[in-house]
Protein backbone atom coordinates (compact mmCIF):
# COMPACT_ATOMS: atom_id res chain seq x y z
CA UNK A 1 0.00 0.00 0.00
CA UNK A 2 2.87 2.36 1.17
CA UNK A 3 4.78 1.93 -2.34
CA UNK A 4 1.62 2.45 -4.41
CA UNK A 5 0.60 5.76 -2.66
CA UNK A 6 4.47 7.01 -3.26
CA UNK A 7 3.62 6.32 -7.03
CA UNK A 8 0.37 8.28 -7.07
CA UNK A 9 2.38 10.82 -5.01
CA UNK A 10 5.04 11.02 -7.81
CA UNK A 11 2.95 10.88 -10.34
CA UNK A 12 0.69 13.71 -9.20
CA UNK A 13 3.81 15.75 -8.39
CA UNK A 14 4.85 15.06 -12.08
CA UNK A 15 1.33 15.85 -13.55
CA UNK A 16 2.05 19.16 -11.93
CA UNK A 17 4.93 20.44 -13.16
CA UNK A 18 3.87 22.17 -16.03
CA UNK A 19 1.31 23.75 -14.69
CA UNK A 20 3.04 25.36 -11.48
CA UNK A 21 6.13 26.74 -13.37
CA UNK A 22 9.97 25.05 -13.04
CA UNK A 23 10.34 27.53 -10.32
CA UNK A 24 8.03 27.15 -8.10
CA UNK A 25 8.47 22.76 -7.96
CA UNK A 26 10.36 21.15 -9.28
CA UNK A 27 11.95 17.81 -8.42
CA UNK A 28 15.85 17.27 -9.07
CA UNK A 29 16.95 14.07 -10.80
CA UNK A 30 18.14 12.59 -7.04
CA UNK A 31 15.03 13.06 -5.36
CA UNK A 32 13.41 11.67 -8.11
CA UNK A 33 16.02 8.77 -7.67
CA UNK A 34 15.74 8.51 -3.83
CA UNK A 35 11.69 8.73 -4.25
CA UNK A 36 12.23 5.80 -6.85
CA UNK A 37 14.58 3.90 -4.55
CA UNK A 38 11.72 4.07 -1.29
CA UNK A 39 9.14 2.22 -3.68
CA UNK A 40 11.77 -0.54 -4.76
CA UNK A 41 12.66 -1.14 -0.95
CA UNK A 42 8.63 -1.70 -0.10
CA UNK A 43 7.95 -5.04 -0.08
CA UNK A 44 4.48 -4.96 -0.47
CA UNK A 45 2.92 -4.71 -4.04
CA UNK A 46 4.60 -4.18 -7.66
CA UNK A 47 5.02 -1.09 -9.40
CA UNK A 48 3.82 -1.90 -13.25
CA UNK A 49 5.56 1.51 -14.56
CA UNK A 50 6.31 5.24 -13.31
CA UNK A 51 6.13 8.24 -15.38
CA UNK A 52 9.56 10.08 -15.70
CA UNK A 53 10.09 13.42 -16.99
CA UNK A 54 11.17 13.48 -20.93
CA UNK A 55 14.34 15.30 -20.06
CA UNK A 56 14.92 12.75 -16.91
CA UNK A 57 18.77 11.30 -16.81
CA UNK A 58 19.78 8.25 -14.98
CA UNK A 59 22.36 9.13 -11.97
CA UNK A 60 26.20 8.24 -12.63
CA UNK A 61 25.87 5.56 -9.92
CA UNK A 62 22.89 3.73 -12.08
CA UNK A 63 20.29 1.19 -10.89
CA UNK A 64 22.42 -0.21 -8.39
CA UNK A 65 23.13 3.23 -6.54
CA UNK A 66 27.25 2.35 -6.76
CA UNK A 67 29.73 3.81 -8.64
CA UNK A 68 33.72 2.73 -8.32
CA UNK A 69 35.67 5.81 -9.10
CA UNK A 70 39.66 4.36 -9.30
CA UNK A 71 41.91 7.49 -8.63
CA UNK A 72 45.52 7.27 -10.07
CA UNK A 73 48.39 8.94 -8.71
CA UNK A 74 51.10 8.75 -11.54
CA UNK A 75 54.89 8.64 -10.35
CA UNK A 76 56.37 12.06 -12.25
CA UNK A 77 57.78 14.94 -10.78
CA UNK A 78 56.74 16.86 -14.02
CA UNK A 79 53.53 18.23 -14.86
CA UNK A 80 52.76 15.25 -17.08
CA UNK A 81 50.62 12.56 -16.27
CA UNK A 82 52.52 9.57 -17.92
CA UNK A 83 55.10 6.89 -15.93
CA UNK A 84 54.04 4.20 -13.30
CA UNK A 85 50.93 3.85 -11.47
CA UNK A 86 52.59 5.12 -7.76
CA UNK A 87 48.81 4.46 -6.10
CA UNK A 88 46.38 2.69 -7.07
CA UNK A 89 43.06 3.04 -5.32
CA UNK A 90 39.68 2.17 -5.85
CA UNK A 91 37.35 4.56 -4.14
CA UNK A 92 33.64 2.84 -4.12
CA UNK A 93 30.89 4.84 -3.37
CA UNK A 94 27.27 3.66 -2.20
CA UNK A 95 25.12 6.25 -2.73
CA UNK A 96 21.84 3.98 -1.48
CA UNK A 97 23.25 3.38 2.31
CA UNK A 98 26.28 6.47 2.33
CA UNK A 99 29.11 4.33 2.25
CA UNK A 100 32.75 4.99 0.51
CA UNK A 101 35.08 2.25 0.47
CA UNK A 102 38.71 2.56 -0.69
CA UNK A 103 40.62 -0.39 -1.97
CA UNK A 104 44.21 0.47 -2.34
CA UNK A 105 46.55 -2.49 -4.90
CA UNK A 106 49.85 -2.90 -3.91
CA UNK A 107 51.67 -1.44 -6.73
CA UNK A 108 54.45 -4.38 -6.75
CA UNK A 109 51.81 -7.00 -7.39
CA UNK A 110 53.10 -9.11 -10.06
CA UNK A 111 50.30 -9.76 -12.56
CA UNK A 112 49.36 -10.65 -15.71
CA UNK A 113 49.50 -7.43 -18.14
CA UNK A 114 47.18 -8.41 -21.24
CA UNK A 115 49.49 -8.05 -24.57
CA UNK A 116 52.74 -7.06 -22.23
CA UNK A 117 53.33 -10.40 -20.62
CA UNK A 118 53.59 -10.54 -16.40
CA UNK A 119 55.19 -7.49 -14.28
CA UNK A 120 53.99 -5.62 -11.39
CA UNK A 121 50.73 -3.82 -11.21
CA UNK A 122 51.88 -0.44 -11.50
CA UNK A 123 53.56 -0.85 -15.13
CA UNK A 124 50.48 -1.24 -16.32
CA UNK A 125 49.99 2.47 -16.58
CA UNK A 126 53.01 2.60 -17.88
CA UNK A 127 52.59 0.01 -20.73
CA UNK A 128 49.17 1.41 -22.28
CA UNK A 129 47.26 4.11 -19.66
CA UNK A 130 44.24 3.73 -17.54
CA UNK A 131 42.54 2.19 -19.74
CA UNK A 132 45.31 -0.95 -19.96
CA UNK A 133 45.14 -0.82 -16.42
CA UNK A 134 41.63 -0.46 -15.91
CA UNK A 135 41.62 -3.97 -18.44
CA UNK A 136 44.45 -5.84 -16.20
CA UNK A 137 42.31 -4.51 -12.80
CA UNK A 138 39.29 -6.59 -14.13
CA UNK A 139 41.60 -9.97 -15.45
CA UNK A 140 43.23 -10.60 -12.55
CA UNK A 141 40.87 -9.07 -9.63
CA UNK A 142 37.26 -8.99 -11.67
CA UNK A 143 37.07 -5.44 -10.80
CA UNK A 144 34.62 -3.46 -13.14
CA UNK A 145 35.25 0.07 -12.86
CA UNK A 146 33.15 3.06 -14.29
CA UNK A 147 35.79 5.86 -14.08
CA UNK A 148 38.89 7.05 -13.39
CA UNK A 149 41.05 9.84 -12.67
CA UNK A 150 44.52 10.01 -12.81
CA UNK A 151 46.98 13.22 -11.59
CA UNK A 152 50.66 13.57 -10.85
CA UNK A 153 51.70 14.43 -7.41
CA UNK A 154 51.98 18.17 -7.98
CA UNK A 155 48.64 18.23 -9.22
CA UNK A 156 47.27 16.98 -6.31
CA UNK A 157 49.15 19.21 -3.85
CA UNK A 158 47.52 21.89 -5.90
CA UNK A 159 44.16 20.27 -5.07
CA UNK A 160 44.97 20.06 -1.12
CA UNK A 161 45.94 23.48 -0.91
CA UNK A 162 42.91 24.67 -3.47
CA UNK A 163 40.10 23.34 -0.85
CA UNK A 164 41.97 25.02 2.42
CA UNK A 165 44.50 21.95 3.22
CA UNK A 166 43.72 18.65 5.07
CA UNK A 167 44.19 17.71 8.96
CA UNK A 168 45.86 14.71 9.15
CA UNK A 169 48.03 13.16 12.43
CA UNK A 170 51.64 12.79 11.64
CA UNK A 171 53.91 11.37 13.91
CA UNK A 172 57.39 12.61 15.05
CA UNK A 173 59.56 9.71 12.67
CA UNK A 174 57.07 10.84 9.88
CA UNK A 175 57.87 14.39 10.76
CA UNK A 176 61.79 14.20 10.18
CA UNK A 177 60.88 11.36 6.45
CA UNK A 178 57.90 14.18 5.19
CA UNK A 179 60.58 16.98 5.78
CA UNK A 180 63.60 15.25 3.79
CA UNK A 181 61.01 14.64 0.90
CA UNK A 182 60.19 18.01 1.46
CA UNK A 183 63.72 19.88 0.98
CA UNK A 184 63.36 17.18 -2.53
CA UNK A 185 60.96 19.07 -3.63
CA UNK A 186 61.85 22.36 -2.49
CA UNK A 187 65.64 22.04 -4.46
CA UNK A 188 63.42 20.86 -7.27
CA UNK A 189 61.15 24.10 -7.40
CA UNK A 190 63.82 26.28 -6.62
CA UNK A 191 62.25 27.52 -3.25
CA UNK A 192 64.08 28.03 0.20
CA UNK A 193 65.09 24.70 1.59
CA UNK A 194 63.42 25.50 4.28
CA UNK A 195 60.19 26.15 2.99
CA UNK A 196 56.62 24.50 5.05
CA UNK A 197 59.50 22.10 6.62
CA UNK A 198 57.01 21.06 9.85
CA UNK A 199 58.36 22.07 13.20
CA UNK A 200 55.94 19.95 15.05
CA UNK A 201 54.04 16.86 15.29
CA UNK A 202 50.58 15.84 16.12
CA UNK A 203 47.27 16.44 14.75
CA UNK A 204 47.89 19.04 12.07
CA UNK A 205 46.38 21.30 8.75
CA UNK A 206 49.03 20.13 5.88
CA UNK A 207 49.52 22.23 2.99
CA UNK A 208 49.08 20.86 -0.31
CA UNK A 209 53.09 20.13 -1.03
CA UNK A 210 53.41 18.89 3.36
CA UNK A 211 50.27 16.42 2.32
CA UNK A 212 52.21 15.13 -0.93
CA UNK A 213 55.18 14.33 0.75
CA UNK A 214 53.57 12.75 3.55
CA UNK A 215 51.78 10.22 0.94
CA UNK A 216 55.12 9.47 -0.17
CA UNK A 217 57.19 8.24 2.50
CA UNK A 218 58.44 5.05 1.52
CA UNK A 219 61.21 4.03 3.96
CA UNK A 220 60.15 4.58 7.25
CA UNK A 221 58.45 1.10 7.43
CA UNK A 222 56.79 -0.73 4.54
CA UNK A 223 55.12 -0.13 1.73
CA UNK A 224 52.08 -2.06 3.20
CA UNK A 225 52.38 0.93 5.59
CA UNK A 226 52.81 3.57 3.26
CA UNK A 227 49.63 2.24 1.49
CA UNK A 228 47.40 2.68 4.51
CA UNK A 229 49.07 6.38 5.08
CA UNK A 230 47.86 7.13 1.25
CA UNK A 231 43.99 6.12 2.51
CA UNK A 232 44.60 8.26 5.28
CA UNK A 233 45.16 11.25 2.71
CA UNK A 234 42.44 10.47 0.97
CA UNK A 235 40.31 10.21 3.61
CA UNK A 236 41.29 13.26 4.68
CA UNK A 237 40.86 15.31 1.50
CA UNK A 238 36.90 13.27 1.68
CA UNK A 239 36.41 15.13 4.98
CA UNK A 240 37.72 18.75 3.99
CA UNK A 241 35.62 18.83 0.94
CA UNK A 242 32.84 18.34 3.15
CA UNK A 243 33.43 21.19 4.74
CA UNK A 244 32.81 23.43 1.77
CA UNK A 245 29.37 24.43 0.03
CA UNK A 246 28.34 23.39 -3.28
CA UNK A 247 29.38 26.87 -4.61
CA UNK A 248 33.35 25.58 -3.68
CA UNK A 249 33.11 22.27 -4.85
CA UNK A 250 32.07 23.63 -8.11
CA UNK A 251 34.35 25.99 -8.85
CA UNK A 252 37.31 23.44 -7.61
CA UNK A 253 36.04 20.92 -9.79
CA UNK A 254 35.57 22.54 -12.55
CA UNK A 255 38.64 24.72 -12.53
CA UNK A 256 40.73 20.92 -12.40
CA UNK A 257 38.88 18.47 -14.15
CA UNK A 258 40.25 19.49 -17.46
CA UNK A 259 44.11 19.04 -15.94
CA UNK A 260 43.27 15.68 -15.22
CA UNK A 261 43.75 12.51 -17.06
CA UNK A 262 40.30 11.28 -16.80
CA UNK A 263 37.37 9.63 -18.42
CA UNK A 264 34.70 11.33 -16.29
CA UNK A 265 32.47 13.84 -17.84
CA UNK A 266 31.71 17.42 -15.88
CA UNK A 267 28.71 16.07 -16.05
CA UNK A 268 29.14 12.64 -13.98
CA UNK A 269 31.14 14.97 -12.14
CA UNK A 270 28.25 16.84 -10.92
CA UNK A 271 25.82 14.07 -10.96
CA UNK A 272 28.27 12.43 -8.31
CA UNK A 273 28.75 15.20 -6.42
CA UNK A 274 25.37 15.75 -5.81
CA UNK A 275 24.66 12.25 -4.51
CA UNK A 276 27.48 12.38 -2.17
CA UNK A 277 26.45 16.07 -1.11
CA UNK A 278 23.62 14.18 0.08
CA UNK A 279 25.19 12.76 3.08
CA UNK A 280 26.12 14.42 6.05
CA UNK A 281 28.00 11.50 7.90
CA UNK A 282 29.64 9.02 4.91
CA UNK A 283 30.60 5.61 6.80
CA UNK A 284 34.29 5.02 5.33
CA UNK A 285 35.68 1.67 5.11
CA UNK A 286 39.38 0.17 3.50
CA UNK A 287 40.95 -2.87 2.14
CA UNK A 288 44.19 -3.38 1.00
CA UNK A 289 44.76 -5.93 -1.71
CA UNK A 290 46.12 -8.30 -0.87
CA UNK A 291 45.63 -8.81 2.24
CA UNK A 292 47.39 -10.51 4.89
CA UNK A 293 47.37 -14.14 4.18
CA UNK A 294 46.41 -13.73 0.16
CA UNK A 295 50.13 -13.47 -0.73
CA UNK A 296 53.32 -13.96 -0.74
CA UNK A 297 56.65 -12.06 -1.33
CA UNK A 298 59.33 -13.25 -3.57
CA UNK A 299 62.89 -12.06 -5.62
CA UNK A 300 62.14 -12.70 -9.35
CA UNK A 301 65.86 -11.12 -11.50
CA UNK A 302 66.62 -9.52 -8.20
CA UNK A 303 63.28 -8.08 -8.28
CA UNK A 304 61.05 -7.68 -5.16
CA UNK A 305 57.47 -8.61 -6.06
CA UNK A 306 54.05 -9.26 -4.21
CA UNK A 307 52.75 -12.66 -5.41
CA UNK A 308 49.42 -12.60 -4.95
CA UNK A 309 46.85 -15.65 -4.66
CA UNK A 310 44.39 -13.89 -6.84
CA UNK A 311 41.29 -16.50 -5.73
CA UNK A 312 41.64 -15.38 -3.03
CA UNK A 313 42.30 -11.80 -3.82
CA UNK A 314 39.35 -11.70 -5.59
CA UNK A 315 36.77 -13.46 -3.00
CA UNK A 316 38.23 -10.33 -0.37
CA UNK A 317 37.30 -7.59 -2.38
CA UNK A 318 33.75 -9.24 -3.44
CA UNK A 319 33.28 -9.58 0.62
CA UNK A 320 34.19 -6.21 0.86
CA UNK A 321 31.94 -4.68 -1.83
CA UNK A 322 29.11 -6.88 -0.75
CA UNK A 323 29.30 -6.27 3.11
Amino acid sequence: MYKRLLCLLLGLMLCCLPALGEEELEMTNDEITRLLWEMYQTENGDIDYTVLPDDYQTPIEGKSGVYNLLLLGIDNPGSAITGRSDTMLLASLNARTGTLKLISFMRDTYVAIPHHGHNKLNAAYAYGGAELLLETLEASFGVQVDGYVAVNYQLMADLVDAIGGVELTVTKDEMKKLNGILEYYNRQREADRSEQLLTEYGDLRLTGLQTMSYARIRKLDSDFVRVERQQRVVQAIYRQLGTLDLMQLTGVMTAYIGKVNTNVTLAQAASLLSSVMGYSDVQVQTLRVPADGAYRSDMLSDTYYIIPKLERCRQDIAAFLGS
